[in-house]
């Protein structure tokens, strides 16, 4: 009994060692396979800043505007460029487009290990602060790893041309409705005024006819008498 134990045990401890031996190969391959996909990713992230060095990056623009800083083309302008872009643009068919943008960043994962693409972000309004997004009106276009658009952002900039044609909606039917109900009142009024007007008129001249016949027919009468005596 004791042998077969210390068989048994004998056969644990080998089984652990050997999983230990082969955990550690497995986390090695996996640490160096992470590594190499580190490396490519930098090396594609250079690569993308390389191409995109004739741009500014954050900081620069941080540092060479003034605030409260706000674009020369007004945001209706660019809606309607935003409008025209869709996926799968090249970088110099959003630049024909967009022009530069304001600063462009190449991003990689969190955990550093893929190249995921580039961000131009063209910046329309900037009232105290670049980093407060919660403020700052802008686009944000997102290139993939091979530089074609897969998204695109407006922020802060849908809700300013809502206001307008609603309130155009609301302000022009409301004069229209009192004018028309008014009228039909005004026109009706005069027609049953004007009607008893013309009756008063004919009364007065058949009562003045009668008045005047038998005055003159006594004073007529009488004049005749005093001739047979």
């Amino acid at each position: 009994m004791k042998k077969r134990g210390l068989v048994i045990l004998a056969v644990v401890v080998l089984l652990g060692a050997w999983l230990m031996v082969v955990g550690y190969e497995f986390l090695e391959k996996e640490n160096a396979r992470f590594q190499k996909n580190v490396k490519a990713a930098k090396e594609e992230q250079q690569r993308c800043a390389a191409r995109n060095s004739k741009y500014r990056n954050y900081d620069q623009f941080r540092t060479s505007i003034r605030l409260p800083y706000a674009s020369d083309l007004p945001a209706e302008r660019w809606m309607h460029q935003f409008d025209t872009l869709h996926a799968g643009m090249s970088e110099s068919e959003v630049e024909i487009i967009l022009g530069a943008p304001d600063y462009a960043r190449c991003d990689v994962s969190k955990q550093g290990d893929k190249f995921v693409g580039s961000t131009w972000v063209y910046a329309v309004a900037v009232p105290q602060d670049v980093a407060n997004d919660s403020q700052n009106s802008g686009i944000q276009i997102v290139f993939g790893p091979d530089g074609k658009l897969t998204d695109k952002n407006a922020m802060k900039m849908q809700p300013k041309p809502g206001p307008t044609p609603s309130a155009v909606v609301v302000a022009t039917p409301t004069p229209s409705v009192p004018i028309s109900a008014g009228t039909p009142p005004q026109n009706a009024t005069p027609s049953p005024t004007a009607t008893p007007q013309p009756t008063p008129s004919v009364n007065a001249t058949p009562a003045t006819a009668p008045s005047a016949t038998p005055v003159t027919a006594p004073s007529a009468t009488a004049t005749p008498s005093p001739t047979p005596q």
